[in-house]
Parts: structure tokens; C-alpha cells; sequence
């Protein structure tokens, strides 16, 4: 993990060789930085190295990208594993490396694509898939598997495209966060900031409905 781990750091280093500004995952009182990232990094590879020898592998960071019924812009999907479980059948595998357990949502829209497209009808798919976010962090919470072959990409589209219609009208939901001290922006944000003269000269919210 050093051998691979180290020269991708050395060479983001080149790009901002401030670690403090780059963007950390875990707990605000103590982010997985420098040395925790790396540990974190063994910790993740260990469990996916787990988890995949109970898998049969057919497709590793597939591109599912297309379009869906009634949304008006393509897609794009990278699913990280396809294949097939000793024991849950054709399944759809994405890692979450944090701690945050997510919604089935991001795993519908991967079943939903590969139904558009066709992947695995008359092929590998055997009675529909099952999706499984796996949860690399140590101490992170475990999902369950997802029976994902009902779903319904007319539904799914439909999602997309209302947010994809509050976009075009330029509703945005601006929030102050962890996140907000690796933006850039943030010194010239209303929300970030408050009203400074700063903030207030950039402020583009009444032009791209958001505040810089």
C-alpha cells in the first residue's frame, strides 16, 4: 500500500503542496490526514481484499453512463464492481471508505442504467440484482444487501430531472460545513462568511442562485 499510496501524494504535492488544504474525511476534531490517511488506506484495502473473495468479478469500474425515461441529460456512472456473490447472486458493489451510512439511491441509479442497456438480460443476470454499498472504514456501520430488480427507471429519471429543473431555475441549497475550509471560495462566500464587504462583492446568488 506505501508503494502505491506514496506516489500519488507526491504527486498531488506538486499540484498544492499545502496538506492543509486538502480535502479530509472523518470527524472535524480529528480529520484522516497525513499518516491516518495512510493507515486508513491499508484498513479499506484489507476489507475490499475480504469482501472479494466472496465475489466472482465480472466488471470493475463499469461505465453504466447514459440516459434514463423522462430526464432531459445524460448520466454518468461508474460502478466500481459488478459480479456475481457465492450466495446473494448477481450483485452491484459500490466502497464507501467513510463512516456516513448512505441511502439505496446511488445503487438504484446504477440498476436502473444497466436495465436501459441491457447488461446481463440473457447473459450473467440471474434473477435480478442485489446491490451492496461495503463499508471499508474500521468502526463504520454495515449495510445490508438491496433488492434492486424492481426498480423502475422511469422513477429514477424522474428524480433526476426535477433536481435537474431546479438547477435550470437556479434553486440551490447552500450550506456551511466541515468541507467549507478546503473551498477556495470560501473567504468570498455569504454563506461561509456572513456579509463582509468581500462576500458581498462576489456575490453572484441573484445571477447562478448560489453566493460566489
Amino acid at each position: 500500500m506505501e508503494t502505491f499510496f506514496y506516489p500519488l501524494v507526491e504527486k498531488q504535492m506538486e499540484v498544492e503542496p499545502d496538506l492543509s488544504k486538502w480535502l479530509a474525511g472523518g470527524p472535524a476534531d480529528s480529520p484522516v490526514t497525513h499518516e491516518k490517511a495512510l493507515q486508513r488506506a491499508v484498513e479499506c484495502y484489507e476489507k475490499a481484499v475480504e469482501y472479494l473473495d466472496e465475489l466472482d468479478v465480472w466488471e470493475v469500474e463499469y461505465d453504466a453512463s447514459g440516459g434514463l425515461p423522462g430526464l432531459s441529460v445524460p448520466v454518468k456512472a461508474y460502478v466500481d464492481i459488478i459480479g456475481e456473490h457465492k450466495k446473494k447472486g448477481p450483485v452491484i458493489v459500490d466502497w464507501k471508505t467513510g463512516s456516513t451510512k448512505p441511502d439505496n439511491f446511488q445503487l438504484e441509479t446504477y440498476a436502473a442504467l444497466l436495465s436501459e442497456v441491457g447488461y446481463g438480460q440473457g447473459g450473467n443476470m440471474i434473477g435480478g440484482w442485489q446491490g451492496r454499498y461495503v463499508m471499508l472504514a474500521p468502526g463504520s456501520a454495515n449495510t445490508r444487501y438491496v433488492d434492486l430488480s424492481k426498480v423502475d427507471p422511469a422513477e429514477v429519471g424522474a428524480k433526476y430531472q426535477k433536481v435537474r429543473e431546479q438547477m435550470e431555475a437556479k434553486i440551490y441549497k447552500t450550506q456551511a460545513g466541515f468541507n467549507c475550509r478546503f473551498c477556495f471560495q470560501s473567504e468570498n462566500c455569504l454563506v461561509n462568511k456572513g456579509i463582509t464587504k468581500r462576500s458581498v462583492y462576489y456575490d453572484r446568488s441573484a445571477e447562478d442562485g448560489y453566493p460566489f
